[in-house]
């Protein structure tokens, strides 16, 4: 009896018109295969296994800055050449990421030099080849991938590719191109995020990044990681983001493929977030708050963990209704499903990744708050303690207990804990424990802004965005209102004083900045 009605349970999860609709796109796929094999139709198949690629382009001579590019990646596998993943940016020096199948590849970076809208074989402006396997890369994650960019070149065999008819996405002088968001962003819409559970490769081509924010970067905000859960985006925080503090914080998002392999998907957000390697935060904490699986997600990227100095410091991990002892009926669905997710797959309290998630304890410098919810609106009752989707016990699961700092249960449905205001009002709470980086007396100073002048193009884009944003408190350590208190800053006001050459660009334009504006 107790097996038929967990079969139910995933009948009614599962058996939705999305459900159905995707089951037959992936027979689909798989008919293709069968008949014409290739790289671009095996990438979308949920039963094969992709690698994530992380890269950036290097633009030594600054040739390329204002122009579009393209980074596309080639594989002869099964067919001569075969575009498999392209990935559209503007300008020269951003982070890419590319979604590939195993097997060697080719990539090709395009500059469109005429503005014709094409990218041709004669706009090549860099190469190169990797490998993808168990061997280059055991965690199906490959980063730190430079290209760097020359002289345009002829490739012959290279395809013409038309640029996509794209809203040109916010450019940003820290971030890559199309980070920066509002929370009403068609990207982050319901659609989107289906798209991500039941087509990860199709999501990833529409959003290759998982790095999202509302705002350009400013360093003496502590930032705050926001993890959505199975099926959602960063929308699902908006209940918390409308009331964040945003003088004192700056939300990111991981924004992910929630149908994905959830190892390969905590391997992706530890090298973005916590290996300090593409995010670098130095001395500054970090805050990271997961819902549902978006906690099992981090908390398998910190068994990975050192706590090392050249990583990020997390100091508060805030996980919300996370299934930690998996969900009772992921079993029945991967034996009975007409398609099985991967992530569903992991969470099968059966699996490898649910039984050995504590294999390593979370660092003693780490909280982590263990929030949970009780509250199950439905008439049918399929368990008698849970929020409506995941069974008490396994939110509680006594690994996760033993290793929290604090549990709170709150009377919420799995969604509706979000909305719940003593849980937000208990996140603030622990919060505000997390110190910054900055003594008090300089996050006042940093908190009042900029210079609202006029400068020369002569100035670099960074510098501008300094001296417009942050320029009084650079002003105040310049002028000795604020003493130095790190090795940096000490080396910046001898700078200052002129007892030493300035080594960035920055600098000297500030430094020109003082005399075109003495008055200030």
């Amino acid at each position: 009896m107790k097996h038929i009605i967990v079969s139910l349970f995933c009948i009614l999860n599962l058996c939705s018109c999305t459900y159905m609709n995707h089951a037959s796109i992936q027979a689909e796929y798989a008919r293709i295969q069968a008949a014409d094999p290739g790289q671009v139709n095996l990438k979308h198949m949920l039963d094969r296994e992709t690698y994530f690629v992380i890269g950036q382009t290097i633009d030594k001579n600054v040739s390329y800055s204002n122009l579009p590019l393209a980074v596309a990646a080639y594989s002869s596998k099964f067919k001569p050449h075969e575009r498999v993943d392209t990935m559209y940016f503007a300008g020269a020096g951003t982070h890419f990421g590319l979604n590939l199948p195993e097997g060697d590849y080719q990539l090709l970076v395009y500059a469109d030099r005429d503005n014709n809208r094409v990218f041709d074989r004669t706009e090549v402006v860099g190469q190169k080849a990797i490998s993808l396997n168990q061997t280059s890369s055991s965690e199906r994650v490959l980063d730190r991938i430079n290209i760097q960019l020359t002289s345009p070149q002829q490739v012959d065999w290279a395809d013409a590719i038309s640029m996509q008819k794209l809203v040109e996405p916010q450019q940003s002088l820290y971030f890559p191109a199309g980070s920066i968001r509002s929370l009403d962003d068609p990207i982050f819409a319901e659609n989107m995020a289906i798209l991500g559970m039941y087509d990860p490769a199709s999501f990833l081509e529409k959003s290759p990044i998982m790095f999202y924010a509302l705002e350009e970067d400013l360093r003496f905000k502590i930032p705050v990681v926001f993890v959505h859960g199975v099926g959602g985006s960063p929308r699902a925080f908006e209940p918390i983001i409308k009331q964040l503090d945003r003088e004192r914080y700056k939300p990111w998002f991981f924004y992910y493929p929630s149908g994905g392999d959830l190892d390969q998907l905590a391997e992706f957000f530890n090298r973005i977030y916590l290996s300090g390697e593409v995010v670098n935060l130095g001395e500054m904490p970090m805050i990271i708050i997961a819902h549902s699986m978006g906690g099992l997600i981090v908390r398998e990227a910190l068994n990975k963990y050192d706590d090392s100095q050249k990583e990020n410091q997390v100091s508060l991990f805030v996980t919300i209704a996370t299934p930690f002892g998996g969900h009772p009926a992921a079993a029945s669905g991967e034996k009975h499903g007409l398609i099985v997710l991967p992530s569903w797959r992991d969470v099968n309290p059966d699996n490898r990744f649910i039984k050995e998630l504590f294999h390593t304890s979370l660092p003693q410098t780490i909280e982590h708050q263990l929030l949970y919810a009780y509250d199950n609106p439905t008439t049918l009752k399929i368990r008698k303690n849970s929020d409506g989707v995941v069974p008490l016990s396994s939110q509680l699961r006594l690994e996760a207990q033993q290793q929290a700092t604090g549990q709170l249960g709150f009377e919420s449905s799995h969604t509706g804990i979000l909305k719940n205001e003593e849980m937000i009002g208990h996140i603030f709470e622990r919060m505000d424990r997390v110190k910054s980086f900055y003594p008090d007396s300089h996050l006042e100073v940093w908190r009042s802004g900029g210079y609202d002048v006029k400068l020369s193009e002569d100035y670099s884009q960074i510098s501008q965005h300094i001296i417009h944003t942050q320029g009084k408190y650079w002003m105040a350590i310049s002028n000795g209102t604020l003493k130095p208190f790190f090795p940096e800053q000490e080396r910046f006001l001898r700078v200052i004083k002129g007892e030493e050459p300035p080594k960035y660009e920055v600098v000297k334009d500030w430094l020109r900045f003082l005399e075109e504006y003495p008055e200030l």
